[in-house]
């Protein structure tokens, strides 16, 4: 099984890295820009929206979920074919390699010379490939939070946090995988802590 974790590490960081906000950002302005120059310098769904408006930042932050969730269901159903056994509940180790992975390519991408974003929408793809049922019964509510307060953070923040409660509260989940999305959710905000001292400062608005 060690090629599959080696692929499923390879798979998340390529799918994780791919600089969504950045292309969003260059399509909405029609001109080479540079996300981490303008608004608040961060290469995320909540920049991009308070940028060129909601539909863009929502757009941001859908595909930036899908690139949690699509690897590690990806690698999940192909240890499902090679090793049956190795699948509970959604939850297998080179899938959780895979997740690890597409939030490491998204807060640290190659194609952005390793400044990306703070990796919590990613994450909440990735716990809703782990918790898929918690996810889903949340994200209504999550949608409706975000409608009406235009705050990403606090979004995620919701949504993250009450999935895992419920997961283990009323979905019996093991807590194997619940302590892994505990794990992400304190490693994506220690990741921002880091990173956040070497973004560039943006440059004021002409």
């Amino acid at each position: 099984m060690l090629w599959l974790s080696g692929a499923a590490v390879l798979l998340g960081y390529l799918l994780g890295s791919l600089p969504t906000a950045q292309l969003a950002a260059r399509r909405a302005a029609r001109a080479v820009t540079d996300i981490h120059r303008i608004g608040d310098g961060n290469a995320g769904a909540g920049n991009v929206g308070r940028l060129f408006g909601r539909r863009w930042g929502i757009l941001v932050g859908a595909v930036d979920i899908a690139k949690g969730a699509a690897p590690v269901f990806a690698v999940n159903l192909l240890v499902g074919i090679v090793a049956p056994d190795g699948v509970e509940r959604g939850a297998s180790g080179p899938g959780m390699l895979a997740g690890v992975s597409a939030i490491a390519g998204h807060i640290w991408p190659v194609w952005l010379r390793w400044r990306g974003g703070r990796g919590a929408a990613t994450a909440v793809g990735v716990t809703g490939a782990v918790l898929t049922g918690p996810v889903l019964l949340m994200a209504l509510p999550a949608a409706l939070l975000l409608w009406r307060t235009r705050n990403t953070t606090l979004t995620l923040a919701l949504m993250y946090i009450s999935s895992i409660v419920i997961a283990k509260a009323f979905f019996g989940v093991a807590w194997g995988p619940v302590c892994y999305c505990i794990a992400l959710f304190v490693g994506v905000g220690a990741a921002h802590l880091w990173t956040v001292k070497f973004r560039v400062r943006p440059e004021p608005a002409a």
